[in-house]
């Protein structure tokens, strides 16, 4: 019963501000690995950098620590990556960097186009219910 009282609160501009603002989407194991290979294809990285950089490329999009650690062993497990330290001026500790098995570049660039045109319809997707939603509520 408290469940319906508050769902009667609930007016239709916390339905269009849903849209206006949608929520993060977080990436799944298989979208984890197309991210980081993507990632590793233009250059080594860090697992830290592997996170915020997707949250700096695509706003809406998230990686969580577990599915990107998950991700990580797959392709490790799969032979596609090695990691070696960098030790960092900043850090006390050094670095574990990522790279791309050369071995294994071919199928990982072979994975992008499916990858990129994902990202593209997830982003278009995302900012086409906006402009339908902010005309029908403003009706």
């Amino acid at each position: 019963m408290s469940h319906r009282r508050a769902q009667a609160n609930h007016g239709l501009n916390d339905i269009k501000r849903f849209f206006d603002q949608p929520p993060l989407q977080y990436l799944g194991l298989e979208l984890a690995v197309c991210w980081i290979l993507d990632c590793l294809l233009a250059a080594d990285s860090y697992p830290t950098a592997l996170m915020n950089l997707l949250a700096e490329r695509h706003p809406r999009l998230r990686l969580s620590e577990t599915v990107l650690q998950q991700a990580i062993a797959f392709l490790d497990q799969q032979g596609a990556i090695g990691s070696y330290s960098q030790r960092c001026p900043s850090r006390g500790r050094p670095r574990r960097m990522l790279h791309l098995e050369e071995s294994y570049r071919a199928e990982a660039e072979e994975l992008m186009p499916a990858w990129h045109r994902w990202l593209k319809d997830t982003e278009s997707t995302s900012a086409a219910p906006q402009k339908v939603t902010a005309e029908v509520l403003s009706r």
